[in-house]
C-alpha cells in the first residue's frame, strides 16, 4: 500500500532522474543494437536495456510502494551505473564524465534525511 505522507522534494527529484536515466539507457540499447546489428546487437541491446528497465520499476515503485528495500535497491542500481560510467572513462569515452552526473545526483538525494524518512516510514 502507499505511504499515507507526501513525497518529499528530494524523492520527487529521484523520480525524475531514474526515468530520465532509463530513458537515456533505452537510447543507448537501441544505439547499440542498430550499430552491431543481429543477435549479438540484439544481445548488446538487451543487456543494455536491463538497468533502464531497473529504473523505471524503480521509479514506479518510489510512489507506489516505498520501503527500505527499495531504498537500498536504487543505491544498488546506482552504484552499477556508476560502475558503468567508470568503465567508460577508462576505455576513453568523454562522455563517461557525463555519465557520472545522474548517479552521482541521485545518491545525493537519496540519502538526505528527508528521502530516507520516507523510505523507512513507509508501511
Amino acid at each position: 500500500m502507499a505511504a499515507q505522507h507526501t513525497m518529499p522534494s528530494p524523492v520527487r527529484t529521484v523520480r525524475v532522474l531514474l526515468l530520465l536515466a532509463a530513458l537515456l539507457t533505452l537510447m543507448a540499447a537501441l544505439d547499440g543494437g542498430l550499430r552491431i546489428g543481429g543477435s549479438e546487437g540484439f544481445g548488446v541491446a538487451f543487456a543494455f536495456a536491463l538497468p533502464a528497465v531497473a529504473g523505471l520499476a524503480a521509479a514506479w515503485a518510489i510512489e507506489k510502494r516505498p520501503s527500505r528495500k527499495l531504498w537500498i535497491a536504487v543505491i544498488v542500481l546506482e552504484v552499477l551505473y556508476l560502475f558503468w560510467q567508470f568503465g567508460r572513462i577508462s576505455d576513453g569515452d568523454p562522455f563517461g564524465l557525463l555519465g557520472l552526473v545522474f548517479p552521482i545526483a541521485i545518491l545525493v538525494l537519496v540519502s538526505r534525511s528527508s528521502a530516507r524518512d520516507y523510505f523507512y516510514r513507509a508501511r
